[in-house]
């Protein structure tokens, strides 16, 4: 004969079978029970509690409670309300993008309503970022880009519009902006502090008129560099290549003329072949100028 429970005993053991039975209702989830909870609450069910002892004292229990929550949170979709504002925030934020491209623009229409020179008056300059590289072994994608961001950072300026990469090897296009107003041969001469920055650490001379954060975001810029065979990388008028070949590897910084940069806007995907990038950006500005000159009264005075 089974010896008579003490009600206290008793009712412990019916309130652990319905908090068992409750929780293995809360793993059940939409898709089915979880079988690391199904063991926990197993050996939670095997257990023999002291009748002195709660059964909500037990860290295994607090343990299983604690897992189901987190799993439910991982599980639970957004509430509306959550929803809603997130969407408020982004509407916000756009708002307030919206707001600077609008006075960007009305500054550089009244400079042209007025006949200014857009070239010495100073305003928000808009210059091109483009990366290319052709392996992308791990982590490379995002220390490029990071180390480009900073290289315009110590440079003075910063990532206005961010497009969508292309695949395979890898191509990112950027525009940046001048955080200060400035004139035309300003945004010129702080592209070619870049050059020469690139051309003396690749060649590691010392780099009298460059400043810790410049040197230290142009260093990081060619170590990322190393991570990949080839790469071009273009900032407004400059363009950085790295080239390897049977011989080693080399970086190199060159200042863009004016038709190199009208040939590289207008074909872009020549920077997908940085061993030949330079090459043909000088012959086909080579090429411009014949079909210039050959043209019927181009030889004619006046």
């Amino acid at each position: 004969m089974v010896a008579p429970q003490e009600p206290t005993s008793l009712a412990q053991r019916l309130r652990r079978l319905e908090l068992l039975f409750f929780s293995l209702v809360v793993s059940l989830g939409e898709d089915g029970l979880d079988d690391d909870l199904w063991f926990e609450l197993r050996h939670l069910f095997r257990r023999s509690p002291n009748r002195n002892r709660e059964f909500f004292d037990y860290p295994e229990f607090e343990f299983l409670f604690e897992r189901l929550r987190e799993r439910r949170q991982r599980n639970q979709p957004e509430s509306l309300l959550h929803q809603i504002e997130q969407l408020r925030n982004e509407i916000s934020e756009l708002k307030a993008k919206t707001e600077v491209v609008q006075v960007e623009t009305h500054s550089l229409l009244a400079i042209q309503a007025l006949g200014l020179p857009t070239e010495k008056v100073q305003s928000i300059r808009f210059v091109p970022i483009r990366a290319y590289i052709d392996k992308t072994p791990e982590g490379a994608i995002d220390s490029i880009s990071n180390a480009i961001s900073e290289v315009l950072e110590a440079y003075g300026f910063a990532v206005a519009d961010e497009f969508p990469e292309i695949k395979g090897s890898w191509f990112k296009k950027w525009f940046a902006k001048s955080k200060d107003a400035l004139s035309q041969p300003e945004v010129l001469e702080r592209l070619e502090k870049i050059e020469r920055a690139v051309e003396l650490k690749a060649i590691d001379k010392p780099q009298a008129d460059v400043d810790d954060k410049q040197a230290s975001a142009i260093a990081k810029l060619i170590k990322c560099l190393d991570k990949v065979p080839n790469a071009a990388v273009q900032a407004g008028s400059v363009l950085v290549v790295k080239l390897t070949n049977s011989n080693g590897s080399v970086i190199q910084a060159r200042t863009l003329s004016q038709q190199e940069m009208v040939e590289l806007e207008n074909n872009q995907l020549l920077l997908q072949d940085p061993a030949e990038v330079l090459g043909k950006l000088s012959a086909a500005c080579t090429t411009t100028k014949r079909i210039h000159r050959s043209r019927p009264g181009s030889d004619a005075g006046g």
